[in-house]
């Protein structure tokens, strides 16, 4: 009767020690190819990174100095700052793409360039809160399309921006923003999906305009 029971834990071992061969074996070609891409990453010659179409943050759009707030005259103040900065949404990429794609001797400097764009859509945001606690809607709008506009990686950006049609009558704009998230690889995509859709439930009988 033992027997069998010794067959099965041999055929087992001998199933767990081919598992570990393979995992380890594409472990060590994960490894290599890391490095292989790594080496060839070093040896790219660097780009000119003035070359380069850099985002352009619309000042002239944005409502700057509408409110005597200390908060918001703050963050206007920041945004317009980093503006005179080069910006580039390079969200996802490593550095070994980064390097393959613009040459090692320009990591640093891209580093700073993808920092310049995770801060200006956090300000995009937190600018965008504050007009909305004014209860301008129209203008918190259009700082959040303008996030939108630049792929902001924000799960809030699109969720506010919903927010403001629902309260400026324009819910049937909201399918552009949830169309625009599901094409997107974001974090948070299916709760930002879940909450537009919520929103266009619960706004159906609204007398919809269409702004331009």
């Amino acid at each position: 009767m033992a027997f069998p029971f010794l067959a099965i834990f041999i055929v087992f071992v001998l199933l767990l020690a081919l598992r570990f061969s393979t995992v380890k074996k594409k472990t060590k070609e994960k490894y290599n190819s890391f490095w292989d891409n790594e080496a060839a990453a070093n040896r790219v010659a660097a780009v000119d990174l003035s070359t380069l179409s850099y985002i352009n943050v619309p000042i002239s759009r944005f409502p700057f100095n509408k409110w005597e707030d200390d908060e918001i005259q703050m963050m206007e103040s920041q945004i317009e700052e980093l503006s005179k900065q080069r910006i580039l949404n390079l969200t996802g990429k490593t550095n070994t793409e980064l390097k393959l794609l613009y040459g090692a001797a320009n990591l640093d400097a891209l580093t700073e360039i993808g920092e310049n764009f995770n801060t200006l859509v956090v300000l995009l945001v937190d600018y965008a809160k504050a007009l909305m606690q004014k209860g301008d809607y129209e203008e918190a709008a259009k700082i959040l399309e303008y996030g939108a506009s630049i792929n902001s990686d924000i799960s809030s950006n699109y969720m506010l921006l919903g927010d403001c049609y629902v309260a400026l009558h324009r819910v049937n704009k909201i399918p552009v923003i949830r169309q625009q998230v599901e094409s997107m690889n974001l974090l948070l995509g299916h709760k930002i999906i879940d909450y537009l859709d919520e929103l266009v439930a619960n706004n159906q009988s609204e007398n919809f305009t269409i702004s331009e």
